[in-house]
């Protein structure tokens, strides 16, 4: 008798150690299972796939109007948006950081979408679900380290399950990427336009080629956009401009397109 209710008990044990590991396992144990160097034992050693069930993991990174990237500027903040696929699963769940080489914290994680949350493992920053979701879409924003960093390494664990509270059943896959760092931009901003000067009358600036220079705001909404001539000098009248940070962004245009990559620049307006 005293055998059964031990075996009754620990098969209970397991099954509660899967439930709360729903809820996110840096958060639940304490553990970081990303995949990325120094980390721990990925998910499927809980999350065993002996069955039908497939999963896959991507990640988009885009900057602040919405283009996907493949190198940041220094200080800038992009959307990072981590997912799962899955041919069977009910729920998706995830765990991602974002690294150097020598495996310490590159940039920072801030704003989790829902069911996303922000954990540290260690002094490693880890951004994982808080509770499955049925879309297996996870999103944050990061900021991207200070200048002269080089190049950041993003590691992600991606979870399709069938909620069961079982170790089997349910498929894994991981994957990674990196970020070069785009010092081209620095070096190419007095080619492409002078520093955009504001004032009390508005934004002046200069573009060196022709292009197309528009005003964003935070949450990627365009205000303000016109072409521009090479060595066309431009004021954008204050009128005509939101009051806080606006994004500027200047692409060149015709023979310059391929031989200059775009440019932004974040500006404060106060009115």
């Amino acid at each position: 008798m005293k055998k059964i209710i031990f075996a009754m008990s620990a098969v209970s044990i397991i099954a509660l150690s899967l439930i709360s590991s729903s809820d996110g396992v840096a958060e639940v144990q304490n553990q970081d299972r990303t995949g990325a160097p120094g980390s721990a034992q990925s998910c499927i050693q809980c999350h065993n796939q002996p069955g039908a069930m497939t999963a896959s993991s991507s990640m988009t990174i885009t900057n602040i109007i919405g283009e996907e990237v493949s190198t940041y500027m220094a200080g800038d903040t992009y959307e990072v948006s981590f997912n799962v696929t899955s041919n069977t699963a009910v729920g998706y769940g995830f765990q991602a950081t974002s690294v150097f080489p020598d495996g310490s914290n590159a940039g920072e994680f801030t704003n989790p979408g829902t069911s996303v949350q922000i954990e540290s493992v260690e002094s490693r920053h880890i951004v994982e679900h808080s509770t499955p979701n049925s879309t297996g879409i996870f999103t944050t924003t990061w900021i991207a380290p200070e200048t002269g960093s080089g190049d950041v390494g993003f590691y992600m664990s991606g979870l399709a399950a069938n909620l069961q509270s079982q170790a089997f059943g349910d498929a894994y896959n991981g994957m990674s990427m990196s970020l070069t760092e785009n010092t081209n931009g620095i070096e190419e901003l007095y080619r492409l336009m002078d520093q955009p000067i504001v004032s009390s009358n508005g934004i002046s600036m200069n573009a060196v080629v022709n292009g197309i220079v528009s005003l964003y705001d935070l949450n990627g909404r365009l205000n303000y956009t016109t072409s521009l001539i090479a060595n066309e000098y431009l004021t954008i009248d204050a009128s005509e401009i939101c009051n806080g940070i606006q994004i500027i962004r200047f692409v060149p245009q015709d023979q310059f397109s391929s031989t200059f990559t775009p440019q932004s620049w974040r500006v404060v307006v106060q009115k």
